[in-house]
């Protein structure tokens, strides 16, 4: 199956992203100006809500938070309602650049691959040490579990293929849930891709708790182990 601008939605998960979705819509729609564009916006309590009306942007919203995962689920789940066949998601902190769109298109293309995963190259010098540690163990336990190459776990800029997509297999509702929909790609024998995306930090407000979704994950892989 080929992923086309036609069969794919892009979805944005928001949170309190109200100061750069004006930005991030730009460029989005800068490097593709004829994609579809969906938001979860995920009990923000700043003005994210109102912008993405302002924007005239497709939409769901929770009036409270429910974590990243669920936000996720609920955009697959809309996607595959409104019948698309791919669904590319990527971050609202412009932690992202949608310049890169193009790229995970071009790799599905050609590879023909179920989920591509932008990854990044971590060092010290372009990332926080504690990301970047945390980056690498994640990825290498999940690659060793797997048996697949994992090069950047935690990226929440990816590209999934619908068909393998089932929201009642996945029990979690944070960031842990892009490791689930990993797992759960690879157990059903999708093939996985990556394309290289840039570093990008700026001062932007993190939602992760490095300790928390750590322990989230280990809690995670103990389950799948067992």
């Amino acid at each position: 199956m080929i992923a086309t601008l036609e069969n794919t939605l892009i979805l944005i998960p928001v949170y309190n992203s109200y100061q750069h979705l004006i930005k991030l819509h730009q460029r989005i729609f800068r490097a593709s100006p004829k994609c579809n564009l969906f938001c979860v916006n995920d009990g923000s309590t700043d003005l994210s809500l109102e912008m993405i009306k302002i924007l005239q942007i497709n939409y769901i919203s929770f009036e409270e938070n429910r974590g990243k995962g669920h936000a996720l689920k609920t955009g697959f789940t809309y996607a595959k309602e409104n019948n698309y066949q791919f669904v590319i998601t990527l971050d609202s902190d412009l932690q992202h650049s949608p310049a890169y769109l193009r790229n995970f298109f071009i790799v599905q293309n050609k590879e023909k691959a179920d989920m591509v995963i932008g990854f990044r190259s971590f060092n010290i010098h372009n990332m926080p040490l504690t990301r970047v540690m945390s980056n690498y163990l994640t990825s290498t336990i999940l690659s060793h579990k797997t048996g697949k190459l994992i090069l950047d776990s935690q990226s929440g800029f990816r590209m999934y293929n619908l068909q393998y997509f089932d929201a009642d297999k996945l029990q979690t509702n944070r960031y842990q849930t892009e490791t689930e929909l990993l797992l759960s790609y690879i157990s059903q024998n999708a093939k996985i891709a990556h394309t290289e995306i840039p570093v990008i930090y700026g001062n932007e407000i993190s939602h992760i708790s490095y300790l928390r979704d750590i322990q989230n994950f280990c809690k995670l892989m103990i389950k799948e182990w067992k």
